[in-house]
């Protein structure tokens, strides 16, 4: 008895929490799709993304092709990657680091990616917000040192100042999908964002509460043997 209470409760909160995160995504996906109709901000060393907020922003500059970063763990079509970070030297001082989008990540994890950019001064446009956070956050020292490009596990901002320095704006600018130099890039239209997946995951999580309810059910009003 006790058993199927800890079991249900358990997944009954799984499930809730599914729930919440697909709400979360829908409201992260609406706000996407608000931040269109902006007109973008240029970006300066100075520049703030408020958690949860998407604004439309630009930054001038080049890119350091020697110091870039590879986002861990993420997936495209089920297809395991990384998403590529790489900093942008503003042409009035400081950096913005820019998410050029997903790349595979090759059979052989030792063999990191070929990541070009493109060369002399830019402009891109994008999605401007705080740094994505996990699911669950992992503890793991992105700020030691070792070769570039560099593996890195959702750095926070203060973990990218670490890295770059103090200059560093406080936020990512997700490259336009339309803008040369970049990988692949579906800021609303992957399935990481999609609200169903989590509703789907609440879905499961409910079925087994039931069927768990179903089987202890069955098995406690049994007839007896005499």
């Amino acid at each position: 008895m006790i058993l199927v209470l800890v079991l249900g409760g358990t997944m009954v909160g799984l499930g809730i929490w599914q729930i919440q995160r697909g709400f979360e995504k829908a409201e992260l996906l609406a706000r996407y799709r608000a931040a269109d109709s902006q007109t973008p901000r240029e970006l300066t060393a100075g520049g703030w993304a408020e958690a949860g907020v998407i604004e439309r922003a630009l930054a001038r500059g080049h890119f350091d092709a020697d110091r870039q970063l590879l986002l861990d763990n993420q997936s495209h079509d089920h297809i395991p990657g990384y998403r590529v970070w790489t900093p942008l030297i503003l042409v009035h001082g400081g950096i913005v680091v820019v998410d050029r989008g997903w790349i595979p990540a090759g059979g052989d994890r030792s063999q990191l990616p070929a990541l070009p950019v493109p060369q002399g001064e830019v402009t891109v446009k994008g999605y401007w917000r705080a740094p994505p956070e996990p699911g669950l956050r992992v503890q793991t020292d992105n700020c030691a040192g070792g070769p570039w490009p560099r593996i890195v596990q959702y750095p926070t901002v203060d973990d990218l100042r670490c890295i770059y320095g103090e200059s560093t704006a406080s936020g990512i600018l997700l490259m336009d999908a339309d803008l040369p130099g970049g990988f692949v890039r579906d800021w609303t239209g992957t399935p990481e964002l999609s609200p169903n997946k989590h509703y789907a995951y609440a879905a499961q999580w409910f079925a087994f509460t039931l069927v768990l309810l179903v089987i202890f059910v069955k098995f406690s009003f049994r007839p007896r043997p005499t």
